[in-house]
């Protein structure tokens, strides 16, 4: 075969015709060398590509083995790119590691000289974007022939210019299922070859040998962090086996020991177990035992004591305690967990409730198995009380309009107990902040006015360990002076060492100044009562003369020391006893005890003297009920009251006489002298005599006056009566309605038609006993009264009602009416209205109305409006008979 490459087909052409070979044989011969020389050169290719792969698998299988035998990666790293360096035949070979924060640097380099090195450099994150990390992520390599002709981001051709790139290959390194990470491929860097010198065609088979180390340099990557992870696993699991080989060797002693022990241990614990039984017995607290399905297994005597069931009451039976939500807990506990310090509120078996503090855990047995619970129960009853009362006592101090303070009880010297509290009446008293006065001295509240005489007995107070209370002045922080009365109290720990001091404190100063004035007004009104004209008495509730005014020696003639300590109902007049007794010694308020009472007193000189008093209960300043007198001496003012009612009762009566005399000038002589000239009419004109009409005319008139003046001395005779009690009243059975309508049908003969006079009666009608006289006396002046003052023509109304236990007769009408001054005066003999004008009257009908009315035990009410009329109201009991 060497033979026939050094030779050319013209050659052996000559050869074979020199061998005699024909030219037909000789083309065949040809062609078959051809053939076979065809056939040597695809195999030569072949052999070659073999070779490479075989390099290439070399390549690979020597850096897998240098993976598996080395667990160092920095030196797996630099194996890999020298290799690749060496067999690519690149310029630079170089593995590039992508940090966690997107940057990025060349972590081991293969270059050759005098190519810049990139090993060292950090890139930033613009150096290899995100959407680059997606692309190798997913597997994807990056084969550049010519960076100057290819399409490269302007960040890359910066870079591969920096570098002296022309040509570059780039193979991502993948981690799959990273330990911490999704399931996706980790990008852990990238393997990079460079060419430098000029533009290079990368082939498939390189791309491949790069990708095959990649996959490679990852599993080495892996494989050392798990060694990494297996050196610091080994390194622990060491540690323990030591430290449990050391534990063991302990255990071992321990439990020879322990061998040696166990029958001691077995009597010991059965001595535990004994003492245990015991401690049940004679804890303070309850302990209960229950199995599984609760069934009481052990009741101490606390628990009897605390609930009140005893111990064959509940022993193996359901737990009687009914804690809130109680199978919650107990199948809690049963599945191991424990409770501490549950409150709740529980009956005990009487009913009473009882605050306690409930505490449970699993009971377990020697297989550890939950087997039952076990129940601490306190009862804090009496804890929750007292803390309540601590609560209370808490919120006073705090809320107290008084001062607290709560010093050290180390010294009394110089500088003095440091104040540890005080509260907010502190602040409101003194001005002081609390931070302003903590750790210092109550001192700083003394100054120039405070009495050291008081200081000093707070001393030696202190200095016995002895309560003390005093009130000195003291100065607020603005400097101005108050009264401050304070309590200091020593308190002591339960050993009976003292430990602090505690001040009350309180502002007097407005006490002080009320106490001044109370003084001032004491001795003013001590000044006054002592030279007051009445007399002033402070007497016990039985009446005793505790304090009299010196004034009574002037009234009655008594010194002080004679009355004190004596009955003040003595000297009172016999007649007078009983009216005065209970009001002038009652203790009780009332205004109606208030009011003056007068009685007469026995003066020294045996004259009885008439004193005016008001008596009043009050409590003194021990807290005594007593009672002050106020009396004074109107002997000569009643003497002189009788004098003046005397002369006004003259006066009245002179007035009466001269009204009266004057009313009856007037109304007898304008009857008389129409009666006079009636009769002269018809003693003068005989003509008058002849005609019937005018005689009767004048008859009548004379008839008229003769009635009118026996109506008036009637009116004045019955007043005369009524007021000598000389009127007399004999009551009837009286048919009231029919009555009523006889009266006013003989009212309408005399009337006339001048007035509508209407009756009406309403209720059941019926016999009464009523006076016929009084009631013929009541009619007439009502209804005359209601006519005279109505106008012509005037609605005149009678009325009666009949209710069950009264009878009601009004007479309206609707007149000229009264004035509200008149009314006042409605009762008053020869009082008329002062709108009557020329209209005759007497003023003596009302006033017969009321004694008749009176008589027969009813009331009579009048309501009057000046234009619009009157209505007289009679009401009168019913007398039925």
């Amino acid at each position: 075969m060497l033979f026939l490459k050094q030779f050319d087909v013209t050659h052996i052409t000559k050869i074979l015709s020199f061998y005699g070979f024909g030219i037909g044989l000789t083309i065949l011969l040809l062609l078959g060398i051809y053939l076979l020389h065809r056939q040597i050169v695809q195999r030569q290719r072949v052999e070659i590509l073999l070779r490479q792969q075989s390099d290439r698998e070399r390549l690979v299988t020597q850096i897998a083995q240098q993976i598996r035998q080395s667990l160092d990666i920095d030196e797996v790293l630099a194996t890999t790119v020298s290799e690749v360096q060496r067999f690519l035949q690149a310029d630079r070979v170089l593995i590039y590691r992508l940090w966690n924060d997107g940057t990025g640097s060349a972590i081991h380099e293969t270059a050759l000289a005098p190519y810049p090195r990139v090993l060292g450099h950090v890139f930033p994150e613009e150096v290899f974007p995100q959407e680059y990390h997606q692309a190798y992520s997913l597997g994807k390599t990056l084969t550049i022939a010519n960076v100057e002709q290819a399409e490269i981001p302007p960040c890359l051709v910066e870079f591969v210019q920096q570098f002296g790139v022309k040509a570059k290959l780039v193979v991502p390194i993948i981690q799959e299922n990273r330990e911490n990470l999704d399931s996706a491929p980790y990008l852990w860097g990238l393997l990079i070859a460079h060419q430098c010198s000029q533009p290079r065609q990368w082939e498939a088979w390189e791309v491949e040998l790069m990708t095959q180390l990649a996959t490679q340099v990852a599993i080495a990557i892996q494989q050392s962090e798990l060694y990494n992870q297996l050196q610091q696993l080994n390194a622990q699991l060491e540690q323990r086996v030591q430290q449990r080989t050391a534990e063991l060797a302990i255990a071992n002693t321990s439990l020879r020991a322990e061998i040696a022990e166990r029958q001691r241990t077995e009597i010991a614990l059965r001595h535990t177990n004994d003492t245990l039984q015991a401690l049940i017995k004679a804890s303070p607290r309850a302990i209960v035992m229950l199995d599984r399905q609760g069934k009481v297994k052990i009741w101490n005597p606390a628990a009897e004591k605390m609930f009140g069931w005893t111990e064959t009451e509940v022993l193996n039976r359901s737990n009687p305690i009914s804690l809130e939500d109680y199978p919650t807990l107990q199948q809690n506990v049963l599945q191991g967990k424990t409770y501490s310090q549950l409150e709740f509120r529980q009956q005990k078996k009487d009913g009473t409730p009882i605050d306690i503090v409930f505490s449970a855990a699993p009971l377990l047995d020697t297989d550890e198995q939950i087997n039952g619970i076990v129940a601490v129960i306190a009862d804090i009853t009496e804890q929750k009380r007292q803390a309540e009362q601590v609560r209370l006592l808490q919120s006073v101090v705090l809320n107290t309009n008084d001062a607290i303070l709560i010093t050290e009880a180390d010294t009394i010297n110089e500088p003095g107990p440091r104040i540890l509290y005080v509260n907010e009446a502190f602040t409101r008293i003194t001005g002081y902040q609390p931070e302003e006065v903590l750790g210092k001295t109550p001192r700083i509240l003394q100054g120039p006015k405070t009495d050291r005489q008081e200081l000093q007995k707070i001393r030696a107070s202190l200095a016995r360990w002895e309560p003390v209370t005093v009130e000195v002045i003291n100065y607020r922080k603005d400097g101005t002076e108050f009264w401050n009365e304070f309590s200091i109290v020593p308190v002591a720990n339960h050993q009976g060492w003292y430990t602090h001091w505690i001040a009350v404190q309180r502002d007097t100063t407005s006490r002080k100044q009320v106490e001044q004035a109370l003084r001032q007004s004491e001795e003013r009104w001590r000044s006054l009562i002592e030279n007051a004209l009445d007399i002033i008495m402070i007497l016990d509730p039985d009446g005793t003369i505790s304090y009299v005014s010196p004034s009574v020696q002037k009234i009655l003639g008594y010194a002080v020391g004679d009355l004190l300590g004596n009955n003040v109902m003595a000297l009172v007049h016999p007649d007078d006893i009983a009216m005065i007794g209970d009001r002038l010694t009652n203790t009780i308020p009332n205004p109606e005890l208030t009011r003056p009472i007068e009685f007469r007193y026995r003066h020294q000189d045996n004259s009885w003297r008439i004193l005016e008093a008001i008596s009043q209960p009050f409590v003194d300043s021990v807290a005594t009920l007593r009672i002050i007198v106020n009396a004074r001496d109107i002997t000569e003012r009643k003497r002189l009251d009788e004098i003046r009612l005397a002369l006004e009762r003259e006066k009245e009566l002179s007035a009466l006489k001269t009204r009266f005399f004057s009313m009856a000038s007037h109304e007898f002589r304008t009857p008389l002298s129409i009666a006079l000239a009636a009769a002269q009419v018809l003693e003068n004109c005989r003509d008058e005599w002849e005609t019937s009409a005018k005689r009767l005319r004048n008859l009548q008139r004379i008839q008229d006056s003769v009635k009118h003046m026996v109506q008036l001395l009637d009116d004045i005779l019955t007043i005369n009566r009524a007021e000598t009690g000389k009127l007399a009243f004999n009551p009837q059975a009286l048919d009231l309605e029919l009555y009523c309508r006889d009266f006013l049908d003989q009212m309408r003969e005399s009337v006339g038609s001048q007035h509508n006079l209407r009756f009406s009666c309403q209720g059941q009608s019926a016999l009464v006993c009523m006076d016929e006289k009084l009631l013929r006396s009541m009619l007439s002046n009502l209804l005359s009264n209601a006519i005279k003052y109505s106008p012509t023509g005037g609605v005149v109304h009678l009325s009666l009602e009949f209710q069950s236990d009264r009878l009601i007769l009004a007479v309206q009408d609707r007149g000229i009416g009264m004035s509200p001054e008149d009314q006042k005066q409605l009762f008053e003999p020869f009082h008329r209205g002062k709108n009557v004008r020329t209209i005759p009257g007497t003023g003596l009908g009302l006033v017969v109305v009321k004694k008749c009315v009176d008589l027969h035990q009813g009331t009579i009410n009048i309501t009057s409006e000046v234009g619009m009329g009157t209505t007289c109201l009679v009401t009168i009991p019913l007398l039925r008979s």
